[in-house]
């Protein structure tokens, strides 16, 4: 017969599980991208679109935003056996979404062209670009709601299907990718076109959800009256995330403006696929920490502390061996990755550097992971954040600013793993330095 302890990590692996498996492959959909852009219009279309991710990866952010800070009131509410509270959670997490894809909606799109210069796209790349942002952009509803969709249903207790509404739109996506790009000949518009159709699929099965029976939650019939007080604590609870998603926004970025100056075309190229690991790789490891949110959320809203604390500590460990994996995977495919994805000559050879001087910070990305979910769903927003817009406002640009200049393009691959030990050393802080006498290191204080 199995212990509690044992019962919850069962129930562990019964949402990390799904979740890893959907958030590798919601990283997928980047691979995927590239490896057809890649080898169908070579290294300047890899470049024309990694110039445009930071900016749709604000989309992806506003959906975290509002997705992530709803599913932890809901899953909370459920832990209180409070129904009516999980369905305002539920309203109000809807009525946002809308409203932030349709003001994004109209705020950038006629701005698109300044917008892709500033962010780095020069006279070379700009025709790509534009063209492969247009579209998503136009789309922009869909991955705000396909987002929301996830993180709700994951968080009401149905983490396969959310696994399997990401499986069917990278299946779209893929399929796509090869008809638009490779057969139709559609370049990075055909990428952009197998993105969004993919989404779409993926938001149907959302939409479906929540008109069957599988759910008490339901979208509103009629206009209703706005809670306010419950839409800032879902915004207020959705930070951390949304700032999770701003950090790839800085990374990519900054990355991308670093990896231009110090390696022109090719070193932007080589980044491209570079990034599209790293990105696998942290959304492997925000799978795990997604799929503990629900539950310590949940014994949260029930005050069962302890257990709280056990499934945090047990979702570390895992975290840090799943950090060695992904640091033994970058090294054992650093010389046929740049083949795949259709680099060549200098760009190959500075992705095959990259990928090996980057590895190491997966080693501790995947607890610093967990521990900022761990603090979003047990009510501690602040140090959540400090983790999250530290990272991106304050640890990445210092490492990225200063070690291109003692180590030229080898300081710009090494400044993910130096960013991480600096972010560890601020969570050893908030584990041991704010520690209240009797407290455990990641033991609620409620």
């Amino acid at each position: 017969m199995k212990t509690p302890d044992q019962r919850d990590r069962h129930e562990l692996w019964r949402y990390i599980m799904p979740s890893i498996i959907g958030m590798t492959v919601a990283g997928s959909f980047s691979i995927v991208d590239t490896i057809f852009i890649g080898r169908a219009t070579g290294e300047t279309g890899l470049a024309a679109v990694a110039v445009t991710w930071p900016l749709l990866m604000l989309v992806m952010a506003v959906g975290s935003l509002c997705g992530g800070g709803g599913a932890v009131l809901v899953s909370q509410a459920r832990g209180a056996n409070d129904e009516q509270s999980a369905q305002t959670a539920f309203r109000m997490t809807w009525g946002l979404s809308l409203f932030f894809s349709i003001a994004l909606t109209l705020s950038l799109l006629p701005y698109l062209p300044p917008m892709l210069q500033a962010m780095g796209a020069d006279a070379q790349l700009m025709p790509q670009s534009l063209a492969y942002a247009r579209i998503m952009l136009s789309g922009l509803i869909l991955s705000v709601f396909m987002g929301m969709f996830i993180e709700i249903i994951r968080n009401d207790g149905s983490p396969k299907l959310a696994m399997w509404m990401v499986v069917l739109g990278l299946l779209v996506n893929a399929l796509l990718d090869w008809y638009f790009i490779m057969q139709l000949g559609w370049g990075v518009s055909g990428a952009a076109w197998a993105s969004i159709i993919g989404e779409a699929v993926s938001a149907l099965v959302g939409i479906y959800y929540f008109y069957s029976r599988h759910t008490t939650l339901r979208f509103p019939l009629r206009l209703q009256k706005t809670d306010w007080l419950r839409t800032g604590e879902i915004l207020r609870t959705g930070l951390p995330i949304f700032g999770g998603s701003i950090a790839i926004i800085a990374m990519l970025y900054l990355h991308n403006f670093q990896s231009l100056r110090y390696g022109q075309v090719d070193g932007l190229a080589a980044y491209t696929m570079v990034a599209a690991v790293e990105s696998l790789g942290s959304l492997l490891l925000t799978g795990l920490a997604g799929g503990m949110q629900p539950l310590t959320a949940r014994m949260y809203g029930a005050k069962e502390y302890s257990r709280q604390n056990a499934i945090g500590n047990y979702s570390y460990t895992l975290a840090f061996g799943m950090g060695i994996l992904l640091m033994l995977f970058s090294f054992a495919t650093c010389t046929l990755m740049p083949a795949w994805m259709g680099l060549s000559g200098h760009a190959a050879d500075l992705a095959e550097r990259g990928l090996v001087l980057s590895a190491p910070a997966f080693l501790l990305l995947g607890v610093i992971r967990v521990a900022a979910y761990y603090y979003q769903s047990t009510g501690k927003t602040l140090d959540s954040s400090l983790l999250i817009y530290g990272d991106s406002f304050v640890v990445l640009p210092l490492c990225l600013f200063t070690l291109p200049l003692l180590w030229d393009m080898d300081g710009v691959w090494l400044s993910m793993p130096a960013s991480r030990v600096l972010l560890f050393g601020l969570l050893l802080y908030l584990w041991y330095g704010k520690k209240k006498p009797g407290k455990a290191g990641l033991k609620n204080e409620a």
